[in-house]
């Protein structure tokens, strides 16, 4: 007779590790196909190479409890040292609140082509007769950051300066991320670059719109036009001089040859792997 895998109706989503393993590590597992968890450990709980690894990492978690709960802490038991679970509760978690757009996804419609970013994967969806990008949400702290992000794409909706707005991503029904056009067949701008992406930014600027993040990464390039991408830091802006400064800058930015910023949507074709 088969032993039984410990956990095998758990499924790791997303996880976030301090490396000396001094903090709490947070956890986002799918269970049962249907119902989203957010774990957080205590340090020591586990060997610290195991913490990220799933085919080891979720044999070793404890029994998850039933019942609906969406948060959970998992510490050592004081008398057998063995990892368990010390407290569940049914959080009321924050959503996305601006929802300005007349289409939602649920995370479960997804079936993922390829994973950009932990949190921005390739995806289809029966909406949709071609594949597109997710941004989402990992951990419910993160909020904020796509509650701006998803207001600046309603500020340059239909004005030809970012990807294609979609959707909103829902899940357990609250909106934590968003659904985009995969910019196919772009590349990363370059220093030779520079006149489109001074033409995209004016088109943001003339907006009274503040990019904030204008790294070489966040200009992509599609037939020889620019598209921006990444609004997280974008926010209205009504002086003149600091649109002026940060359209002065681009031209540094494009030269530059290190690697900063390079974690917005990485392009990818339209044949990606499983």
């Amino acid at each position: 007779m088969m032993a039984t895998i410990a956990n095998s109706n758990v499924r790791l989503l997303a996880n976030l590790v301090d490396p000396n393993d001094e903090e709490e590590s947070e956890y986002r597992f799918l269970v049962d196909e249907k119902h989203v968890k957010y774990v957080t450990v205590d340090p020591g709980v586990f060997p610290k190479g195991d913490r990220t690894f799933a085919p080891v990492l979720i044999p070793m978690l404890p029994p998850f409890p039933p019942g609906n709960w969406n948060e959970g802490h998992i510490s050592k038991d004081p008398l057998t040292q063995r990892p368990v679970f010390s407290r569940v509760t049914d959080s009321d978690l924050p959503g996305i609140r601006n929802t300005w757009y007349d289409r939602r996804i649920d995370h479960l419609e997804l079936q993922k082509l390829d994973r950009v970013r932990q949190n921005i994967h390739l995806v289809t969806c029966s909406a949709f007769n071609f594949p597109v990008l997710v941004k989402f949400a990992e951990f419910p702290w993160q909020m904020p950051f796509f509650e701006a992000e998803t207001t600046a794409y309603e500020w340059i909706e239909g004005k030809g300066i970012g990807p294609k707005f979609l959707g909103h991503l829902t899940e357990a029904g609250r909106v934590f991320g968003f659904v985009l056009e995969n910019v196919d067949g772009a590349r990363t701008a370059e220093p030779q670059d520079l006149p489109a992406c001074q033409r995209i930014l004016a088109k943001l600027h003339a907006l009274g719109i503040k990019h904030g993040d204008i790294n070489k990464h966040n200009f992509l390039i599609r037939n020889g036009e620019a598209v921006l991408i990444d609004f997280e830091t974008a926010q209205k802006c009504s002086e003149k001089a600091e649109l002026e400064s940060e359209y002065k800058q681009l031209e540094e930015s494009l030269r530059d040859p290190s690697h900063r910023g390079g974690v917005g949507i990485r392009v990818v074709s339209d044949h990606c792997p499983g």
